[in-house]
Formats: structure tokens, C-alpha cells, sequence
């Protein structure tokens, strides 16, 4: 069978019923001309509630409409939205086949190549990611750039990728699509072609790949297409299906597989959609910046966040990296980082030239640093903003350490998945506890001689017993290509020295041997080699590929750091620290062996002995909960 065979056999005046109410639908479905449109047009950008597009540009985005008679200003509402914004939404029934889907959706955004890594080669590497799109002015347009072949293949790709994790097809077909679309005007400023004004889905872009499934319409078609000319295919395509169903009620005999393959399509032909006329700040929001207009590619990336309809949800690598492209859009929307701050920290593009207005170097290390100084930034403004960003009351290493790990990482995307799926592993726990505390800098670092500098003035402070800023700026260089070319991974399955990344890299960075080792890693991901191994005296061991494994490094590299004969304490306080700690764990695995062996089960513990080893241990919380609190 099928996927468009009936369920059951139609009995004849059922099926008499649905090809009469195609007929009907299909008298509704026309393509109205310029004249109506450009009308539209006018009427909601004259409105003094309208909308802040121009004629031009709102003829544009009312294409898609399927009756722009309808269209009145009155119709526009207003949507609160995250980071005190609001978008400014007309709902309207439009054709999907005059739609895009989004070109950097955030499902994405994990299984993508970026061109800040530079083993990424644009025309020889797969599934290479537009630069974010830009917004500018008081137009509502998303504004994406790059050759045309470059946007076609995205959106290719894209298109292809939501339909195999959540494809809606079948349920198009039956019921249409019910859910309504977020949509708004987009422009594809092509390198190599004239510009390109377009509709584009930002949210409901799986059920907008879906659709086109059905229609037999890919993105790249679309998107090579001029509006003129998807107007005279939509024409045609109606007339071929009247004259389908035609056919149908005219045929003395019933054709149930004909009336279900022309149901799909006119269901699928069209889709109710909240098109975004307009954006800004809720007036009702206190707190928000007076002097600075928050940009409309930011606000739309607060209203979608990381949601999403069933059947398939974001992955947690996605939510993670939306919550930090979320952070840095909120932090220029306040005018506390630059545009091209932003750009840099997004990592979408070649950043040779953002570096160098930044007077930073190429190199991904320091791209890396950069982000870990800007996300744990002790600045009392910018950590308010991404604490309300991220969605967290108060500043931890923790609940930093994913999303900024995530968004470093798109300078190493050019690697094998599985160094990067257990880099995603590692990153949740990977930021160390005085990261945000402790004031360091990141400086530009261009060459070996400038990385000799830093790994000399790191040392000179482990041997003064004070690691300071230098250290912490080889531990924030280090870490991310440390998880990236396998060095590194969580403390699960066959580890024998358990902690996790962050207890590591505190340990690293403290120590002669783990200053070297990061230092090691950083120039080797500048060279393109693999995981550097260092013996006690700083010297590197053979290279064997047989052992340069994610698995086998970890082990080895949690050996040299968490064992006894390398980790002697750097400061006196430090032993106590370390015998507190495995004291804790000892008992938590005593209690819970007990627990296992104990036949029958215990349902409670009545003894003396029991009662003061509560007592002991609330005490113990108790003083332990008077030290330890959150940062604001």
C-alpha cells in the first residue's frame, strides 16, 4: 500500500461528497494579481497602527497571501515575547509554495559545518552554515548573504534534515496543516546574483518542508525562481488541478487513489500564517534600555528560543547553543557588545578580518577564550543580562559551561562527530568554579613566540604558588580544543580516576606538567595534529594512532592529573579539601552498597547509630551551606 490508500473503501456518496467540496475549494483558490497585492500593501503601511515596512518591501511579504482583498491594518495584533519585546503579527491564509524554509533553523545548528573552523572549505565541505542573518533599519527582514549556490544547498539541506526528524506529510495530506506558521519577509543578498526578496517560515519549518515534499518542490527550485515566475507556476498548478478534479466528478466510475493524491496537494497547498509586520519593546517592560532599539533578528531568536511542536523536539546540543546565540544578541541589543563583537562571538563566518578589528588574532583558541571571558564576565551589567538571557537567578560555572562550550565549539566543527558528541558530553560540567571569579583577559596571541610568553608567565605563577590570570587564560585557550580533539571526556564508563572535565582542568591548571599539556593542545589545534600526549618533564611522547583514541586519552589524561603522584596540592589547604571529598564519596557508596545488601530491604533505619549519623551529616550541610552561595 501506499501512503495516500484509503484506510477503508469510500462508499460512493461519501466519496461524491469530497470531490464536490475539492470542486468548491478550488473555485476559492486564485492568484490575485499585483494590483491587489500593491493595495494590501498601502493599506497597512498608511495605517497609523500599520506596520514599519515599506510598500516595497510589504508587497513583498503580502505575495504570499492567498486573498490580499481581506487584509486590513486592524487585523494586526501584538505579541509579547521573550527579553521585553513584542512582534507585531498579521494572520493570513498564504500559499506554501511561495514560502522558504528557514535557512538557519536551530535544529541545525549541532550537525552543521562552520567556516570559523578553518578545515571548513566552502564548495568541498558538506552542510556548511550561512553567516546569521542581519537585520538593520525599521524594516522587519532578515538579511542572509553568500553565493547563490551556497544558500540553495542550505536550504537544501535543511529542508531535507526536518523532514527526516519530523516529518509531517502524512497528516498534511489528510488534515492540511493546522498549526499556524510564523513567517516574515527575508532577502537573500546573493555575491554572484542580484538580490532576492522572499518569504520566509521561521517557525513551522518542518510542516513548510513537508508540504513542498508533497508538491514536489524543493528549496533550491523555489529559491532560483523569481516571484514573477512562482506566480505563473502557481497558476498553472491550480489549473491542472481543477481540471484533475474535473475529471474526478465528472468519471462514472469512483477513483479514491486520484481524490486522495488531489486532497494532499490542496491541503498542502496552503497554510494560515502570522506574517511579522513590525517588532520593538514593550512599553510595559521595565528595566529596558532607553537609548538602544533592540534588532529584529534578535527578537525573533527570543521568540522562537529552543521550542518546538511534537513529534520531535530540539536536541539538547541546539537548546544549548540557541540559549547562547540568545545571550550575545541580547548583550548587542543592550549595546553592551558591538556588531562586530556579535559576529565573532556567533563564529557563523570567517572571522580572518572580525579578529582583526578586534586586534585579535585567526586562531581558534582565542576565539574560544574570548567567549569563556565574555559568558562568565564578572562586569556586574553584562552578567545581569545573561543571567536573565540564560534564564538562571544567579551566575555559576555550571549552568554557563554548555551553552558557552557549545557555541566555542563551531570553531571545530570540522571534526569527527564522535570527538564532538563527547565534547557535548564533557561540556556540561567543563567550566571550572572560579572561572567568573578570578579577573583575567585574554590577549591577542598570534604565533609561537607570543604562546612561549604566556606559557612562561603561566608557570612563573605556579611555581609562586598563586596561579592567576595567566593561568586561567591557558586553561580558557585550552579547554575547548582539549574536549574538541579528544582529550578530554566525562568520568562515565571505563575511567578509573573519576571528576568531572572541570575538576581536570582546576587540577591542570595549577600544576607545571598541566600548563604544559594545555599549552601543548593549544598549538597543536592551531597545526592541525592530533591530541598531544606530554610525559612527567613536559616532553611529548610518540605519537601512536593505535592509542590517540577519545577513550583511551581520557583515561590517561585523568591519570596524570587525579593521581596521587601527580597531583601534589599547590597550597596546604588543598589536602584537607581532597580527603573531605573522597570522605563524602566513600560514605555515599558505603550507604548505598548497604542499601544493596541488605535482605530484606530496609524500609527505615531506627538504630542510635543511624540517628547521630544523620545528625552528623545535617550538621556537616549545615556548615558547609554557610560558605557556599551563589554569585549574583
Amino acid at each position: 500500500m501506499s501512503d495516500i490508500d484509503p484506510p477503508y473503501e469510500l462508499p460512493e456518496d461519501e466519496y461524491r461528497n469530497r470531490v464536490g467540496v475539492l470542486v468548491d475549494r478550488l473555485k476559492d483558490l486564485q492568484v490575485r494579481d499585483m494590483r491587489a497585492v500593491r493595495a494590501a500593501a498601502e493599506r497597512i503601511v498608511d495605517h497609523p497602527n500599520g506596520t514599519t515596512h515599506t510598500i516595497d518591501t510589504a508587497a513583498q511579504l503580502l505575495t504570499a497571501v492567498v486573498d490580499p482583498r481581506a487584509v486590513r491594518a486592524n487585523q494586526i495584533r501584538s505579541q509579547r515575547v521573550r527579553g521585553g519585546r513584542i512582534l507585531h503579527l498579521l494572520r493570513a491564509s498564504v500559499w506554501t509554495p511561495l514560502l522558504l524554509v528557514d535557512a538557519t533553523n536551530g535544529r541545525f545548528v549541532v550537525d552543521q559545518a562552520y567556516l570559523s573552523d578553518p578545515q571548513v572549505i566552502p564548495g568541498t565541505t558538506l552542510k556548511v552554515a550561512l553567516a546569521a542573518p542581519d537585520s538593520s533599519g525599521t524594516v522587519p527582514s532578515l538579511i542572509y548573504r553568500g553565493t547563490r549556490q551556497a544558500v540553495a544547498t542550505a536550504l537544501d539541506e535543511n529542508a531535507d534534515y526536518v523532514r527526516q526528524a519530523n516529518s509531517w506529510e502524512a497528516d498534511i495530506r489528510i488534515n492540511g496543516i493546522l498549526m499556524p506558521l510564523l513567517a516574515g519577509h527575508v532577502e537573500y543578498r546573493f555575491t554572484d546574483a542580484p538580490s532576492r526578496p522572499a518569504v520566509g517560515v521561521v517557525d513551522g519549518t518542518s510542516r513548510t518542508a513537508s508540504a513542498h515534499r508533497i508538491l514536489g518542490l524543493a528549496e533550491s527550485d523555489i529559491v532560483a525562481a523569481t516571484p514573477e515566475s512562482q506566480r505563473k507556476w502557481l497558476t498553472r498548478r491550480l489549473k491542472d488541478l481543477t481540471d484533475t478534479v474535473g475529471v474526478l466528478a465528472s468519471g462514472t466510475e469512483p477513483d479514491e487513489e486520484g481524490l486522495l493524491t488531489a486532497e494532499g496537494v490542496v491541503n498542502a497547498l496552503t497554510a494560515e500564517a502570522d506574517l511579522i509586520v513590525g517588532w520593538g519593546w514593550d512599553e510595559q517592560t521595565t528595566g529596558r534600555p532607553s537609548h538602544v532599539e533592540p534588532t529584529y533578528a534578535s527578537t525573533l531568536n527570543l521568540a522562537l528560543g529552543a521550542q518546538n511542536i511534537e513529534p520531535k523536539s530540539f536536541s539538547a546540543e541546539a537548546q544549548s547553543t540557541l540559549l547562547a546565540e540568545r545571550s550575545v544578541n541580547t548583550l548587542a541589543d543592550y549595546g553592551l557588545i558591538s556588531h562586530t563583537e556579535l559576529v565573532y562571538a556567533l563564529g557563523r563566518e570567517d572571522l580572518t578580518e572580525v579578529a582583526r578589528k578586534l586586534g585579535y588574532s585567526r586562531h581558534r583558541d582565542e576565539r574560544c577564550a574570548w567567549l569563556i571571558r565574555l559568558m562568565t564576565t564578572p562586569e556586574p551589567k553584562l552578567r545581569k543580562v545573561l543571567n536573565e538571557a540564560l534564564n538562571t537567578k544567579a551566575f555559576s560555572a555550571k549552568n554557563r559551561s554548555r551553552p558557552t562550550i557549545e557555541l566555542a565549539l563551531r570553531s571545530f566543527s570540522g571534526h569527527d562527530h564522535q570527538y564532538l558528541d563527547r565534547a557535548r558530553n564533557a561540556a556540561v560540567h567543563a567550566l571550572w568554579t572560579d572561572v567568573g571569579t578570578t579577573p583575567w583577559s585574554v590577549h591577542s596571541r598570534p604565533d609561537n613566540e607570543a604562546l612561549d610568553e604566556l606559557e612562561d608567565e603561566a608557570l612563573a605563577e605556579v611555581h609562586d604558588g598563586q596561579p592567576g590570570s595567566r593561568c586561567q587564560e591557558v586553561a580558557a585557550r585550552g579547554i575547548v580544543p582539549l574536549l574538541a580533539l579528544g582529550g578530554l571526556g566525562v568520568d562515565r564508563g571505563s575511567a578509573q580516576f573519576r571528576g568531572q572535565p572541570a575538576v581536570v582542568i582546576a587540577r591542570m591548571m595549577k600544576n607545571e606538567w598541566g600548563i604544559r599539556q594545555l599549552m601543548a593542545t593549544v598549538r597543536a589545534s592551531r597545526e592541525d595534529r592530533p591530541f598531544p600526549r606530554l610525559d612527567p618533564d613536559g616532553r611529548q611522547l610518540p605519537d601512536d594512532v593505535q592509542r590517540n583514541t577519545p577513550s583511551y586519552n581520557n583515561n590517561w589524561l585523568r591519570e596524570q592529573v587525579l593521581s596521587e603522584e601527580v597531583t601534589t596540592p599547590v597550597t596546604e589547604a588543598e589536602e584537607p579539601e581532597k580527603v573531605l571529598f573522597q570522605s563524602l564519596q566513600t560514605a555515599w557508596d558505603a550507604l548505598e552498597r548497604y542499601r544493596e545488601l541488605k535482605d530484606p530491604a530496609y524500609d527505615s533505619l531506627t538504630d542510635d547509630k543511624w540517628r547521630e549519623a544523620a545528625k552528623t551529616a545535617g550538621r556537616l550541610s549545615k556548615n558547609i551551606n554557610k560558605y557556599v552561595q551563589e554569585e549574583d
